[in-house]
């Protein structure tokens, strides 16, 4: 009676309880290796992230002296002046660099969140079939372990991510040009509104609802292929494989697959803003070092406040996404019926 209890309760869980539940009791059990690859995520954010940020404002202290000395040459000829006039061009060069750095950077650790949560996922469904308690099991999931069992399928996680990269790009970006050209007053007919001009039935039309509409048919998109890394982990198969798999399984639960990736991007977006409001007073304790190394220079300081809250934001991010990544593994199990697991052990150490 008490040897079949466990595979009773997997097939309740299964059959019953809710993706995100299942998700929370696996998230609980093992926030050992859950929030230790978040923990290895954050660090390898900060160093190698924060590397490049600090690369990024070496190449560009020139400019920031070069826009004090402008300004203050304009003020004490009492002369109207534009922060950064000459220097813009060459400090959107340097952001040009940065940014597709900074970008890959999240990709390799968005792949190797996404891979150690499916893993964790597949190693929790293990034990409990084995009726074994996490407390007692020999050789319990270390970071190490979790490294290991990794690795194998951490090639094809990071392809997955980049095949993906598209759906989140092309439709952020086909949103954000629609605005731009608004603004730039290249839609006939549309035009941006100003405090004595409100805004009119085209501008909400093509300004408001159409971006909006282009951006969730690419969230619609992305959920699609939100399986495709845990897929991977399950099926031990190629990234387009996998990204095919993930279609398919999606195909017949659209609305399931919706809410869960709403309720994962909202988690999220709701951890991204109490960091950045934390990330407040680093700014502030930051802004005052910078004034007090560099002379009060306000045009490098004010670009460091500026940043620095999101920096940290993104920095301890991995912390809010991990959860997610196991949210998304078991959603993978619940549509697949569990069955990548008995194809290809993803708890089976390889070479």
């Amino acid at each position: 009676m008490a040897g079949s209890s466990p595979e009773i309760g997997s097939v309740e869980r299964r059959a019953g309880a809710p993706v995100a539940a299942e998700a929370l009791r696996i998230t609980g059990r093992e926030r050992r290796p859950v929030f230790g690859s978040a923990v290895t995520a954050c660090a390898a954010a900060l160093l190698v992230g924060g590397g490049i940020v600090v690369a990024g404002f070496v190449a560009s202290w020139g400019l920031f002296l070069a826009a004090r000395r402008d300004a203050e040459f304009s003020i004490a000829n009492e002369d109207s002046y534009v922060a950064y006039a000459d220097q813009w061009s060459s400090l959107v060069k340097v952001a040009f660099g940065v940014y597709p750095l900074l970008l890959l950077v999240a990709v390799v650790l968005f792949a190797w969140l996404l891979t150690a949560q499916a893993v964790v996922a597949a190693y929790a469904r293990e034990r409990t079939a084995s009726g074994a308690d996490a407390a007692t099991v020999p050789g319990a999931l270390t970071l190490r372990a979790l490294w290991c069992r990794c690795r194998p399928h951490l090639g094809s996680a990071l392809r997955v991510q980049l095949l993906t990269l598209p759906c989140v790009l092309v439709p952020a970006l086909a949103g954000l040009l629609v605005l731009a050209a608004i603004q730039l007053e290249m839609v006939p007919g549309v035009v941006w509104p100003t405090y004595h001009d409100p805004a009119t039935v085209q501008f909400i039309l093509v300004g408001r609802i159409l971006p909006v509409v282009i951006w969730a048919l690419g969230f619609v998109l992305l959920t699609r292929f939100s399986l495709a890394t845990a897929v991977r982990v399950a099926d031990n198969c190629s990234a387009r494989a996998a990204m095919r798999r993930s279609w398919t399984l999606t195909r017949t639960a659209r609305l399931r697959t919706t809410g869960v990736c709403l309720l994962g991007t909202g988690a999220v977006a709701v951890a991204y803003m109490v960091l950045k409001w934390l990330g407040t007073y680093v700014a502030h304790w930051a802004g005052l070092l910078m004034l007090a190394t560099t002379d009060d220079n306000v045009w490098v300081t004010g670009v460091l406040v500026i940043i620095t809250p999101v920096a940290v934001a993104l920095v301890f991010l991995p912390l809010a996404l991990a959860p997610v990544g196991v949210l998304l593994a078991c959603l993978r199990e619940r549509l697949d019926g569990g069955a990548g697991e008995a194809r290809a052990p993803s708890g089976a150490l390889v070479g």
